[in-house]
């Protein structure tokens, strides 16, 4: 076989790994490597060369820098505001979604609201508001501000995007806050949906047992008050670093490179907790598919699946239209699917077209972002679903009722702020 049909083959087996969810990163970020030296597509310092990469290594620093922040009182500050909740059902969804939006930068969003669900449940209790008009809500609020400012994880898939960008040959590069800014619109009129209108289209009864003590103990900080200034300080500086990058001509590695040191050696966090709050099944999977990205070029196999992607949409390469076909299959995936598979699916397909096609592959990698992220209907699609099914006692159909419109929405705003903030042309 010639090494174009062996890197498309392989590139199949990534793509059921990571959709049938049997594999775990490590082990399909492994496998591209090793298969990628066997085939002899490329050399072992080439197939290992994605361990070296600069994007990489902002990732890795990036959430050791989170989790110092997880280990300060900020968590405990956040779901303090509570007490500033007001007591309607409208203040209760809006008041404990901006809290779980404001916790969902720092850990995932099923982890933020259930952290708060039993404050959620004893307020609506004590004001006798229905649950149910206000944990999905509150959900869906979490889920739309995911990661959506560059800290921590928020970073790490800036240094991602810029990753692919770089594998595939496109000569653009992510800005920190250009994913924040295609974010924006449809997370302020998702968010406002939630609040005025969502409770309304919940069911005012549940529909099937409501279970209760589902919630998360927040865990008290440790650290000296002298550690945890420093922690602040180095987050802060962290960003404001990276902003400036360019005019101070800082190389954004060294940035985060620094920052994670600095966690260590003021002693934020130990060494082993450092090594512990790495996802080192991201790390595995993301350094095995640059590689597979190069050898995607080198062969010629990109241009053989954006040409059979753009067949398949009619031959049309209208960017709106291009734009509009990835979120929707990636909004539609994701409901089904995990949402970082379906990333590290269509993100490689969405470059490869534009790469293809000559477009300004930013915008449309924003779409599968966002239609990647908006999981809102099936207990598949996020763990919080399901903990909302089982806190507020929604049925399938209820979560799909609910779900739907706010996805659509979220899904409908990033389409236009995707191709206008970065038109394609």
């Amino acid at each position: 076989m010639s090494p174009l049909v062996i890197t498309l083959l392989i590139l199949l087996f990534v793509f059921i790994a990571l959709l049938s969810g049997k594999f775990s990163y490590s082990v399909v970020g492994g496998a591209i490597i090793v298969l990628l030296m066997i085939f002899g597509i490329l050399t072992p310092a080439e197939a290992l060369s994605g361990f070296s990469n600069t994007n990489v290594a902002i990732m890795f620093c990036m959430m050791i820098l989170s989790a110092g922040l997880m280990k300060t009182h900020l968590i405990e500050k956040i779901v303090g505001l509570v007490g500033k909740v007001g007591r309607s059902e409208t203040a209760l969804v809006a008041g404990f979604g901006l809290i779980a939006a404001a916790l969902s930068q720092f850990m995932n969003a099923f982890v933020a609201v259930a952290c708060l669900l039993p404050l959620i449940n004893g307020m609506c209790e004590e004001l006798e508001v229905k649950r149910t008009k206000v944990v999905y809500p509150v959900m869906i609020i979490a889920l739309a501000f995911i990661f959506w400012l560059p800290i921590g994880q928020g970073a790490a898939t800036y240094a991602q995007m810029n990753g692919y960008l770089e594998s595939y040959g496109s000569e653009m590069r992510v800005g920190i806050f250009d994913m924040t800014l295609i974010r924006l619109p449809g997370i302020i009129l998702t968010t406002l949906f939630s609040i005025f209108v969502l409770p309304k289209i919940c069911p005012s009864e549940s529909s099937l047992e409501v279970k209760e003590n589902l919630g998360r103990e927040v865990k008290k900080s440790t650290l000296a008050p002298w550690k945890e200034a420093a922690a602040y300080i180095i987050a802060v500086a962290t960003v404001v670093m990276m902003i400036l990058a360019n005019t101070l001509s800082i190389n954004t590695t060294l940035i985060a490179c620094v920052s994670a040191l600095l966690i260590v050696l003021l002693g934020i966090l130990d060494e082993k907790e450092a090594v512990a709050s790495v996802n080192w099944g991201m790390i595995f999977l993301f350094a095995g598919v640059l590689p597979l990205a190069t050898a995607l070029t080198n062969t010629g196999a990109s241009d053989v699946i954006a040409d059979f992607i753009v067949t398949l949409i009619g031959g049309s390469t209208n960017p709106w239209v291009i734009s509009t076909v990835f979120m929707l299959v990636c909004f539609v995936a994701t409901q089904f699917l995990s949402n970082t598979a379906c990333v590290q699916v269509f993100t490689p397909l969405a470059l490869m077209v534009c790469v293809r096609l000559g477009m300004n592959p930013i915008g449309v990698m924003g779409c599968v972002q966002i239609g990647c992220t908006a999981s809102y209907l099936t207990p598949m699609a996020n763990p919080g679903i399901p903990l909302c099914m089982a806190a507020g006692g929604y049925s399938l159909k209820d979560c799909v009722k609910i779900g739907i419109l706010p996805g659509l929405l979220i899904c409908g705003v990033g389409i236009v702020a995707c191709s206008l903030l970065f038109p394609a042309y």
